[in-house]
Parts: structure tokens; C-alpha cells; sequence
């Protein structure tokens, strides 16, 4: 029997292995669809003609996150003012939640949001992490943002002569208020709160959905969103969820490509951007531990993103460095883990794995976890982009095969949306169970490998221009050019030769987690220097050297093979920025290497902290011997 042609799962036996390696264990797997049985049928990566910038503070780039509102007390006091007469219309319209989170404050950790953005790819819509791929899906949209992923379109109709003269009431509303040719969000808010007019619930809905949810970079009531809170007044459900992620998704690739171009800029550009980043935010302190400050204890009926309302970033010194080893922390699945002891837990998060039948009494809480699922198109306000799901599958508790290729439903916003909108394909819908860990097939694993590989030539020879304070600022606030951008990975390279080397030598080992020092009292010396040239283009150039001797080196076996002693190890720089090969000698006389490329920019203090770091294992093994 044919599978539907809108099936979301597969179900079949495969070779897993945790997404971090290890031995592979045979055993029934589930997948989201589409994939593909062979690295073959993959496209090749389209890699970035721009490897990521260097130093995100001496960048010229200003970037003004826009949409990022924080709330007030007025606005607080409008919601109070309002919530017992229409919570229970705000409910049934699937914005109740959303309306509730409007009243925490996020405060931005803005290097944590470029270091991100440089990890995006556009082709894809998702984070290229050196350990994985990942991105904000229509889950967080649900989880962090209480929108909803059901109902109609943002860009619905109005259906009724009542609802057309109510917005003909709000357009006048609007040039009356605005004395001018738009209206600001503070007058429109001390024209209508407590007002007692007609129309005080569509002029709050507008406030709110122009304030929180659509935001421009222009601080004003916008007339598109007229329409939509009539509908929602009247207890129409508007899927929100995929339109604001559109738009962070959007905006998300007009970063990364500002942020790739500014390495050539030679005036200070500043970019305006709408989308509400603070989702973004709080989709890396939900998953990055030590990326987040300690969360709140917040009660029962508080939203999740109260955990986080006015905290403080966190210090950290080098977020690139973070973020390039947190495969081991990160948290694939956060609101899987109870926020609180009180916390209700929605009904696709249960302890055990379900099939549940697809039918019309289906549970709407089930059905939105499959539309999370589902490649489509995210209609949005002013943008299509497309969803893959099936790229990031163990966000969802599912296990990760190669992705196949999906076709683009764009054409117009009426086809986006009925590919959003389409019928749930699956006779029944899999639940994994709450705190499973998803793994991937041994072909993802070796194709994943094969990409990091692949990413060497775009991060070679990469020049970083010096920072002008005498430029002059270019405002930049639009759309996206088309560009290509790497599909998987950016940042780490491993297990392939070089032959170009510089002078820089190291003796011993750098490795953070291939290599391991064995437990033999070991004599240790750490030294270091620094010498500075000018290359033809005037760019400085760095020549390290630093030295850790030891005798014995045991290294972990790789995919189940016996660890190997290793006799004589050699790490050399290679090239610009910062590429370490490591030719190694094993005890059997065999030789391989592997190369290791860091962040560029990377400074000198994260490098040598991590030979303390080494230096530190190697005292703790000679005490412990």
C-alpha cells in the first residue's frame, strides 16, 4: 500500500548511534518524512563564499533589534483592566497565553544573538552548529510566545458588515490620534485605555499584536493588523505561530547576510530589524545551560518565559566558544523538563510512546504538536518561509535521518497558506515518549562528518578589516538579497590532511575531546609567544607558539575501536585564521591526522585555557596515580 503523499512519520528498523558517536545499536527508529536512503541523493552543501566574521564587536555593523518591546506598567495595568471580561474570548481565540507573556521583559544579550546569527543558514532556516543542527521551530513559537499553530490566516478577510464598519471605525480612530500620518503606540494606548469605548477590545488587540507580536521598526499602530484583531475580538482562532516565526526567520537571514557582508564595509552600516528577537534569546537560554542565567521559579498559571522576565545576562567571554561545545549540554528538548514542580505538561509530553488515531475527535493539543512536525510554508505578514522539521527531528524527540530534498510552495500567499493548512496525511500520529533521547542513522553520522569536512575551503584565508571610527553610518532597513550560504557545518573541521603549514608547533595535544592524557606522572611545560607581521593587504598577522610536552597520550576510540596509546604527537597551525593539524604516531607506528579549525577571532586567552585546562588533567592524574 502507498504511504500518503502528506505523511508526516516513518517507522522502520535502522543502525543508531547518539549524535555525539559511540558504539551502533540496531533497533526500531521513527523519522519524519521526507529522507533519503543515501548521502548520494543529498544535494551538495551550498557553502558561503564568506566564511563568519571574526570580531563581532569591532564590526561595522550597528544592529538595532527593533521589535524587541518591553513591557510597562500601562500596558500591564490595560491587560488587568480588561482580562476578566475577556479572557474567555481571548481563550477561545488561542491568545491568551500570548497576551500573558506580553507582560514579562526580556533583557537582550545582544552577542549572544550575533553569535547565533552567524550560525544561520538561509537555505535552510535553521542554526549550523559544528555538533548539529538545529532552530526556533513552531513548538517554541507555542512554548515561549503562546501562539497558536491552529486556525486561519493572518491575512484572512472580513466576512461580515458589522466587522467591515468596525474597521472603518479604527481607521478613522487611527488618523485621528496621529495628528499626522501615523499613529503612535503611546497615543493610541492613552486614547483607548479605560476609554469605555465600543471598540476598546479591537483598539487593545491592535495595540498588542503592532506592539508584541508584528512589530515595525516604526513605533506606530499598523492598519494590516486592523483586520485581524476584529477577528480575534469576535473569538476567531488566527495561527500567529507561523506568521511570527516568518518573520523571525526572515529578518534571522538578513543578519547573517550583513553580518558576512560588513567584513568588506568600508562605512558603518546600521540595520533595523523587526521580528521579535527575544524569542530567539530565550530559545538559546532554554537550551544552552551555560548560556543563561538561573532561571525563576515561577507558579502554575505563569507562562515559561516568565522563568526569564528582567534577568540579567550572564558574563561570558567568549560566546563562540560556548556555543562550539555545548554538543554535550545542549538541551535538545527543554519543555520535555518541568519548569516547576506545578508544571502542567501538554498532552504530546507523556512518559510513555503513543500511536494515536488522526480522526476528527483528534485532541487539538496533539494536533498542533503534528503541524510542528510537517515541512510547509510559513505565511507570514510580509514574508514566506519555508519550515523543515525533518532537519531538526530530535528537537522533537525523533530520531534524525538524512533530509531530503522538499519543494517550495511559495507561488503566492494562497498556495503557502493551503500547504500550511493541508490535511494531516498520517492515519495515526506517533508520540515519543517525554524524555526520550533521539539518535541518528550511522549514514547521517558519516554524512554529517563529511560536511564538516567540506566546510575547510570557506573559512580559508579569511581577512577581517580593521574598524574606522571616522565612517560614516549607512542606515539599512529591507530585504533579504539571495545568497549562498553553507549547508552543514561551519565552524569544526576533523579527520582530514593538510599539507600547507606554518612555522607555529605545538608538541602534545590540544584536543578537547578526541585525545585523552594518560594517567603516567607526565613532566609538563607551557610556554608561549606572540610576534606580529604585516601581510601585503596590511592585515596583521599572529604566529603562536605554545608547548605541551608529554610522553604518553591514550586516545579514545573511535565508533567502538580499542583505545590506542598514542607515542609521539605533533600539533601544527595551518593557514589563516586558526587551523590545527595534529599528526599523531600510534605505538604500532601506524600515523593519521586530524585538523581541528577554531572560530576565527578566537582569542589567545581561550586557547591557553585550554592548555591549563590540559595541564590541570595532567596534575590530577599524577595525584591520582
Amino acid at each position: 500500500m502507498a504511504e500518503p503523499i502528506y505523511a508526516i512519520f516513518e517507522e522502520r528498523e535502522e543502525l543508531m548511534v547518539s549524535p555525539t558517536g559511540g558504539n551502533p545499536t540496531l533497533r526500531l527508529a521513527h523519522f519524519l518524512k521526507p529522507s533519503v536512503s543515501s548521502i548520494d541523493e543529498l544535494p551538495p552543501p551550498f557553502l558561503s563564499a564568506e566564511p563568519t566574521v571574526s570580531e563581532l564587536e569591532k564590526l561595522p555593523l550597528k544592529v538595532h533589534f527593533k521589535g524587541w518591546r518591553r513591557t510597562d506598567e500601562n500596558w500591564k495595568m490595560w491587560v488587568a483592566s480588561l482580562h476578566s471580561k475577556y479572557q474567555s474570548i481571548w481563550k477561545e481565540s488561542g491568545i491568551y497565553e500570548a497576551i500573558m507573556c506580553s507582560k514579562y521583559s526580556i533583557c537582550r544579550h545582544q552577542d549572544l544573538i550575533l553569535g547565533l546569527a552567524e550560525k544561520w543558514c538561509p537555505k535552510t532556516n535553521t542554526f549550523i552548529f559544528s555538533w548539529g543542527e538545529a532552530t526556533v521551530t513552531l513548538e517554541d513559537m507555542m512554548a515561549l510566545g503562546g501562539y497558536s499553530v491552529l486556525g486561519e490566516s493572518v491575512l484572512s478577510p472580513l466576512v461580515t458588515k458589522e466587522m467591515e464598519e468596525i474597521h472603518e471605525i479604527l481607521l478613522e480612530a487611527n488618523r485621528r490620534v496621529s495628528l499626522s500620518f501615523t499613529a503612535s503606540q503611546h497615543k493610541w494606548l492613552e486614547h483607548f485605555m479605560g476609554s469605555g469605548s465600543k471598540i476598546e477590545h479591537e483598539a487593545f488587540l491592535s495595540y498588542w499584536l503592532s506592539k508584541f507580536v508584528f512589530p515595525l521598526c516604526e513605533y506606530r499602530i499598523e492598519r494590516q493588523n486592523f483586520p485581524i484583531a476584529i477577528l480575534m475580538a469576535r473569538g476567531t482562532r488566527i495561527a500567529l505561530a507561523p506568521a511570527v516565526l516568518s518573520s523571525i526567520y526572515t529578518d534571522l537571514g538578513l543578519l547573517k547576510e550583513k553580518l558576512v557582508a560588513s567584513t568588506k564595509l568600508d562605512t558603518e552600516e546600521v540595520l533595523n530589524l523587526s521580528a521579535p528577537f527575544q524569542l530567539v534569546q530565550l530559545w538559546a537560554w532554554e537550551r544552552f545551560p551555560a548560556l543563561r542565567p538561573s532561571p525563576i521559579s515561577i507558579s502554575q498559571c505563569e507562562p515559561r518565559p516568565a522563568r526569564w522576565s528582567k534577568l540579567k545576562k550572564v558574563s561570558i567571554e567568549n560566546v563562540r566558544l560556548a556555543i562550539d561545545t555545548a554538543e554535550e549540554s545542549f538541551q535538545w528538548r527543554p519543555y520535555a523538563i518541568a519548569a516547576n514542580h506545578n508544571w502542567l505538561f501538554p498532552k504530546f509530553y507523556e512518559e510513555k510512546e503513543q500511536w494515536v488515531s488522526v480522526d476528527a475527535a483528534l485532541d487539538k493539543e496533539l494536533e498542533s504538536f503534528a503541524l510542528c512536525l510537517r515541512v510547509c510554508e510559513l505565511l507570514g505578514l510580509h514574508c514566506i518561509q519555508q519550515y523543515l522539521p525533518h532537519r531538526v527531528a530530535m528537537q522533537f524527540g525523533i530520531d534524525q535521518d538524512l533530509p531530503g530534498h522538499v519543494a517550495r510552495y511559495n507561488m503566492s500567499q494562497g498556495i503557502a497558506w493551503s500547504h500550511y493548512n493541508r490535511s494531516i496525511g498520517d492515519s495515526k500520529l506517533y508520540i515519543p515518549p517525554r524524555l526520550f533521547e533521539a539518535d541518528v542513522t550511522m549514514r547521517y553520522f558519516e554524512w554529517w562528518k563529511q560536511s564538516m569536512s567540506a566546510q575547510k575551503d570557506a573559512i580559508k584565508n579569511f581577512v577581517t578589516r580593521p574598524r574606522d571610527s571616522r565612517r560614516i553610518p549607512r542606515v539599512y532597513s529591507g530585504k533579504m538579497e539571495n545568497y549562498n550560504v553553507f549547508v552543514p557545518p561551519s565552524s569544526f573541521v576533523e579527520c582530514f590532511k593538510m599539507d600547507t603549514v606554518k612555522e607555529t608547533k605545538l608538541l602534545g595535544t590540544l584536543s578537547e575531546k578526541r585525545l585523552a592524557i594518560d594517567v603516567k606522572p607526565l613532566p609538563v611545560s607551557v610556554s608561549q609567544k606572540m610576534s606580529h607581521s604585516t601581510a601585503d593587504d596590511g592585515v596583521p598577522e599572529k604566529d603562536l607558539l605554545m608547548i605541551l610536552e608529554a610522553k604518553d597520550i591514550q586516545s579514545e576510540g573511535l565508533m567502538g575501536e580499542a583505545k590506542k596509546i598514542l607515542t609521539d604527537v605533533t600539533v601544527r597551525e595551518v593557514e589563516h585564521p586558526k587551523n590545527i593539524v595534529v599528526h599523531v604516531k600510534e605505538n604500532d607506528g601506524k600515523s593519521s591526522s586530524y585538523c581541528k579549525t577554531e572560530m576565527p577571532g578566537l582569542e589567545l586567552e581561550a586557547r591557553i585555557s585550554r592548555l591549563e585546562r590540559a595541564v590541570a588533567e595532567l596534575k590530577a592524574a599524577r595525584a591520582n596515580n
